[in-house]
């Protein structure tokens, strides 16, 4: 059990994915939640809350150092922020901690922020008091009472969350004529994927169909996302197994009764922990990381 809970912790990618996830719908605010963006804060040195793109992709996880995964983080906002221009009105949904909110500020851009946590949302107001936030679901967000609408919409690793449907409708409300909708997030190939975090490419595809939506540009980031995974699953191996282990031992050797009772369960545990959500291989034999710029289907 100590191993599967420092594992998980260290699991970067999987921890703030799940934050995000059971987050997302929840009205009720937590103090400690301010704790969690001070740790966030500290241990990355930003305000950003997702993969992270490697511009140079590393040729092992062994040359990767926290600076590195910090760094990605920044140039995954920049991929976004390059396509949009000076003046224009952008909402980016789910926007988290606000980072991309600043670094579209900082471009010149008009953005707002939606968000339905009262813990970011305070972090982003006490922060960047100047920027517009709308404090509410995504599918609630009322479209007829915004305007002029968005030159830009942008989902950066939010879009896994929203039901297609209701989650199309709502950009294309939102998007001024012309505008076009900027999503980044990675999708399972198949539905029988082990791990269902994120829609399913032929559905969501589909659903761009039916919506009248058609994709300008769609770059495929996932050889430049797969090495925070990798990361991950190095201070897994490297440090949270080992550091379970040692701890267990210590413990029982001071606690002989307590090693008597429990030291062959939880040295199974230790060894049938499985780090498949870790894997790089894993990920990309089931999903694609993806950014896409899609608009409305012309006549």
């Amino acid at each position: 059990m100590i191993a599967r809970v420092v594992g998980r912790l260290l699991n970067l990618p999987a921890l703030l994915r799940y934050l995000r996830e059971h987050r997302a719908d929840r009205s009720v605010w937590d103090p400690a939640e301010d704790l969690e963006l001070q740790l966030y804060g500290a241990i990355f040195g930003n305000n950003f809350l997702h993969y992270g793109y490697f511009r140079d992709i590393p040729a092992s996880a062994d040359e990767i150092s926290l600076a590195d995964v910090s760094r990605a983080m920044d140039d995954y906002a920049s991929l976004l922020v390059e396509r949009v221009k000076p003046g224009e009105r952008v909402l980016d949904v789910g926007c988290g901690m606000g980072g991309l909110l600043n670094r579209l500020d900082r471009a010149g851009a008009k953005p707002t922020g939606v968000t339905p946590n009262r813990a970011h949302a305070q972090h982003i107001r006490a922060g960047w008091p100047h920027i517009p936030l709308i404090e509410s679901p995504f599918e609630q967000v009322d479209a007829a009472a915004i305007d002029p609408k968005f030159d830009a919409v942008i989902n950066a690793e939010s879009f896994q969350y929203i039901d297609l449907d209701q989650g199309l409708a709502k950009v294309k409300a939102l998007l001024a004529p012309g505008g076009r909708w900027i999503v980044i997030d990675y999708y399972r190939l198949q539905p029988g994927a082990k791990n269902r975090s994120g829609h399913v490419l032929s559905d969501f595809e589909a659903a761009l169909a039916r919506h009248g939506l058609e994709i300008s540009e769609r770059v495929d980031v996932t050889e430049n996302c797969v090495p925070s995974l990798a990361y991950g699953r190095l201070l897994a191996t490297r440090f949270a197994l080992p550091m379970a282990r040692f701890g267990a031992d210590k413990l029982f050797l001071k606690q002989r009764l307590l090693g008597y009772l429990f030291r062959d369960t939880l040295q199974a545990k230790l060894d049938g922990v499985r780090l498949d959500t870790l894997d790089p291989e894993v990920f990309r034999r089931e999903k694609r990381y993806l950014l896409f710029t899609i608009r409305r289907r012309e006549g």
